[in-house]
């Protein structure tokens, strides 16, 4: 009986994937969808009254029966609610097309998202988010446009799968991260007037005030201070941990959790520590350096000019641990081959360290100044708790702090926002320059 085979017609995968387990999810979640969009007007004529629909305004104040005041705006509303009908209807009428299921899912999720763009857009209040509302409808549309010219449907299944896994982090990267710093973008240019909720736009007025600040020059010039005591400091004391606790020693294993403590410690609970430690009357500290020294009293760490250098080792100490289990990964990672041909060759621990452990460590250490150089510049806990106050004098104030002052003290978000753009541009551009020179090392 001679082997024969049977070809199967050309058909797609999805033809073949198409059941009734598929169909039924789907026509359940159209309904869902439907009943969610319905639900949302329905909500909203029994907070607004009918009397407000249609009228299209860009926002304005509801009280609810619990007293509670929330910023509502119509037209965002409108736009999500018919958004997820059309949805759930297109899921209804198109559950036995599985590649259909799949441009829903992607039309959903972009969906969904713009949702939580426009819940965020309403608590703002601001009346550049109400044209959001035109593009909650066509957005999806283009995602719908854009996965009908993928003809490979198993790529766009994977792709889909991937975008899931990385969907809650993206979201809220992009809630808490991205659209604020969006917005402070657009801020800095304008006046936010919190009595009246108007946003007004100025220009480069923000930015030109920050000559005429007579602490936004020593809040710059203390950040790059800090930075520059406390990046060294912390990568010295990190790789010295480092090489130490990789030798095979007793009770490593102890002493790494103890390097770690301080890290994972409350930062308050270390700040009263240090302050203890450090403080100019009666610290153990300045008892040790005049007992040594015999000078009449030691250095004033609460006051100019060592309040930076206390926060630059309070910082060190209580980062060093975490960097230092990062120096260890990368010690780890060094073949020992290298330091077995070394000893081949004569060479000593010192020339050991220069010739083998530093430049196989050199990614590492690119790695670890840029974490603690954004670090550094975003300094503002420590200050608050090494100085006892919420606002330092000018001795002490980083531009964090200075932003804080006033934003939330001078109740300025305008002036705020243009300080942190300041900032961004400090933190990108020797972000930036680390790269080019680290780059030009690798060619070299």
């Amino acid at each position: 009986m001679s082997n024969s085979t049977v070809a199967l017609p050309e058909q797609s995968i999805d033809e073949y994937t198409t059941n009734t387990d598929g169909t039924l999810l789907l026509r359940v979640a159209g309904v869902l969808c439907i009943l969610f969009g319905i639900s949302e007007i329905l909500s909203a004529v029994s907070v607004l009254g009918l009397t407000y629909w249609g009228t299209l305004l860009p926002w304005f104040d509801v009280t609810l029966s619990s007293g509670a005041t929330i910023t509502y705006v119509p037209n965002l509303a409108i736009a999500l609610s018919l958004s997820y009908i059309v949805l759930g209807a297109l899921g209804v009428l198109f559950s036995k097309n599985t590649a259909m299921a799949k441009k829903l899912t992607i039309m959903c999720a972009g969906t969904f998202f713009f949702h939580l763009v426009a819940l965020v857009a309403s608590f703002t209040g601001s009346n550049s988010f109400s044209f959001l509302s035109i593009f909650l409808i066509v957005l999806p549309v283009l995602f719908f446009l854009g996965a009908a010219q993928n003809t490979n449907n198993r790529k766009l299944s994977n792709t889909a799968i991937a975008y899931s896994f990385i969907a809650p982090n993206l979201i809220g990267f992009s809630i808490f991260s991205l659209i604020p710093m969006i917005f402070a973008m657009a801020l800095s240019f304008a006046q936010w007037n919190l009595a009246t909720n108007e946003i007004t736009f100025v220009g480069f007025d923000n930015f030109i005030r920050l000559w005429s600040d007579h602490l936004f020059g020593p809040s710059v010039f203390n950040t790059i201070y800090f930075t520059a005591l406390t990046v060294p400091l912390t990568m010295v004391l990190s790789l010295s941990l480092a090489l130490l606790l990789n030798q095979k020693i007793r009770g490593r294993a102890i002493f790494r959790g103890a390097m770690f403590f301080p890290h994972v410690a409350a930062t308050i609970a270390m700040a009263a520590v240090w302050n203890q430690l450090f403080h100019p009357s009666w610290g153990p500290i300045n008892y040790l350096i005049t007992s040594m020294t015999g000078m009449d009293r030691g250095p004033q760490w609460t006051t100019a000019p060592w309040i930076i250098p206390n926060i630059a080792l309070f910082t060190a100490w209580r980062n060093m641990g975490y960097y230092m289990i990062i120096y260890l990964a990368g010690l780890q990672s060094i073949p020992t081959e290298l330091y077995e041909a070394a000893s081949i060759d004569g060479a000593n621990k010192w020339q050991k360290f220069w010739s083998i452990t530093l430049p196989q460590l050199r990614f590492v250490t690119f790695f670890v100044s840029i974490m603690l150089i954004i670090m550094s510049f975003r300094v503002y806990d420590q200050v608050l708790m090494i100085t006892n106050t919420e606002t330092p004098g000018s001795s002490a104030t980083m531009l964090v702090v200075h932003i804080f002052r006033a934003a939330f003290v001078n109740w300025d978000f305008g002036y705020a926002s243009a300080i942190s753009m300041v900032l961004l541009v400090l933190v990108m551009s020797i972000t930036i320059t680390q790269f080019l020179i680290q780059k030009r090392i690798d060619s070299n």
